[in-house]
């Protein structure tokens, strides 16, 4: 039988609204916290329930509360948590998701993305000897950590209703913009050939045309900062290379990152009080 920490904010909700119906009904607190691991599986003690109904406690002052509802910000953190985010339980039921990331204007858009729905993340730079330095956000919410740990199903549904926002999301955090003998490409590579394939549905749904290869297999040698390891998984690669499609791409989706972005726009040509513009009305879709 469950207890409630282990319960997410939605299913958490709900046990305290039954509660407080049963009292309303009659109940005692002895018969309401039988009432709720039989039909909920979950432990209650008579205490806490005696609480809620006399409205000296809230479950939530515990768990921060935040809008899990669909929404551009929403959509953009799925995005991001399927490229370099990263969802992890710690000790003493702490509960991080956190993105480590080489670009500032990254950290700052996911950063945004999390106050949006109701966070509070912490921001920084972290020095490494052995790599480059990355700008970190993270923050601690278990309601948001079993939030992106739920089925790729749940979290879809929240793409299909803001694809843009999705895929501004995972290709800051995958995308890249490639030159190669005068034409250019965008691509964003995962082990998840699903997710890749889901972003690909989505591009569709835009006008975007896009392909999908399987780059790296599993077992294949790969050096790394001067040390051999293999490949534990496939690696696929999705890639925009139709110039029609990567026109479109710029301007439907882009990337939050400028120096990405302009990569784009230079190829283009396109003139800086443009570009501006192109920013502004993404912006007010997002809105």
């Amino acid at each position: 039988m469950r207890v409630l920490r282990e319960l997410s904010q939605e299913e958490t909700e709900e046990v305290q609204k039954s509660a407080l119906e049963l009292r309303e009904q009659g109940l005692s607190y002895s018969q309401i916290t039988e009432r709720i691991a039989e039909e909920f599986n979950v432990k209650v003690s008579k205490a806490t329930v005696l609480r809620w109904c006399r409205g000296t406690h809230n479950t939530f002052n515990k768990m921060r509360k935040v809008n899990l509802k669909p929404s551009p910000a929403l959509a953009y953190i799925i995005g991001a948590y399927f490229g370099d985010g990263t969802a992890t339980k710690g000790s003493r039921y702490k509960y991080n998701v956190k993105l480590k990331v080489v670009d500032r204007e990254f950290a700052e858009t996911f950063a945004s993305a999390l106050k949006a729905i109701g966070l509070n993340p912490r921001t920084g730079f972290e020095n490494n000897g052995t790599r480059t330095g990355r700008w970190y956000v993270e923050t601690s919410s278990k309601s948001l950590y079993l939030y992106l740990k739920s089925p790729k199903e749940r979290l879809f549904n929240v793409a299909m209703e803001y694809p843009r926002e999705f895929l501004r999301g995972f290709f800051d955090s995958e995308g890249s913009v490639i030159f190669t003998r005068n034409r250019i490409r965008v691509e964003a590579c995962n082990y998840d050939g699903e997710v890749l394939e889901f972003c690909q549905e989505l591009l569709n749904g835009l006008g975007i045309y896009s392909r999908i290869y399987k780059t790296k297999r599993k077992g294949q040698p790969v050096v790394i900062r001067g040390k051999q390891y293999r490949y534990t998984s496939d690696l696929f690669t999705l890639k925009i290379y139709r110039v029609e499609s990567v026109y479109r791409y710029m301007h439907e989706v882009g990337f939050s990152i400028s120096r990405k972005q302009n990569k784009l726009i230079d190829f283009f040509g396109l003139p800086q009080q443009k570009s501006q513009n192109l920013e502004e009305n993404r912006t007010k879709r997002a809105l």
